[in-house]
């Protein structure tokens, strides 16, 4: 039985990923890792804190484990990667970044403005009532904690140190984070990138059987 261990999105929990840890968890040894400040994990969120807590994960595997993380997630997942050279069997990094894109200013103004009430009606249109009940515990102190510590990082310098088998991939729809992503599997040594038609940003949501599938490939 294999180990996988899946990372968040900003402003989500463990339940972003329940599609896939119920499906896996009859074959696999699944680890969900709540980021600092989300869930039951402690704030307050920075981008090594969040690193560190996957590592941790890593580190307790039985087996290098395949790690995958989806939008902040995935440069979650990466750095942690990069932190532990050859225990990663396999890494998937969907709807990443390597370097903070310049619509985040936006993004991050955006974010400032809007009282918690209206987050969480975005966060329901997108991920339903599991969505806008993360964004309300959360808060949006850590929020805009997770965007400003995504708007400093930039992987680009470190990319070419990651030795694990990669796969980046990113939703048809999600045309903010496509080229984004060419990028970062432009970066990575023999990483594959794939584009999956049909679908957004948080799409193991909108097909989490295909998302299934892609982890048990």
């Amino acid at each position: 039985m294999g180990t996988v261990i899946l990372v968040p999105a900003l402003a989500t929990t463990a339940r972003l990923w329940r599609p896939q840890a119920e499906a896996l968890a009859a074959t696999h040894d699944v680890v969900v890792v709540d980021l600092p400040g989300h869930g039951s994990a402690p704030g307050p969120f920075t981008i090594e804190a969040a690193a560190a807590r996957v590592t941790d994960a890593i580190d307790a595997a039985a087996d290098p484990p395949l790690l995958c993380g989806i939008s902040l997630g995935a440069t979650v997942a990466a750095l942690a990667c990069l932190s532990r050279p050859g225990r990663v069997r396999r890494l998937v990094l969907s709807g990443g970044v390597a370097h903070p894109p310049a619509v985040l200013a936006v993004q991050r103004f955006v974010a400032r403005m809007l009282p918690v009430s209206a987050m969480a009606r975005l966060a329901a249109a997108q991920q339903g009532p599991d969505g806008a009940a993360d964004m309300r515990s959360i808060g949006k102190r850590t929020y805009l904690a997770g965007l400003r510590e995504l708007a400093r990082t930039d992987l680009r310098p470190r990319l070419g140190e990651i030795t694990s088998p990669t796969l980046v991939v990113c939703g048809e729809r999600d045309e903010v984070n496509q080229p984004l992503s060419r990028e970062l599997a432009a970066g990575i040594p023999d990483a594959e990138l794939r584009i999956i038609p049909g679908v957004g940003h948080l799409w193991n949501l909108e097909q989490p059987e295909t998302f299934t599938a892609l982890l048990t490939e």
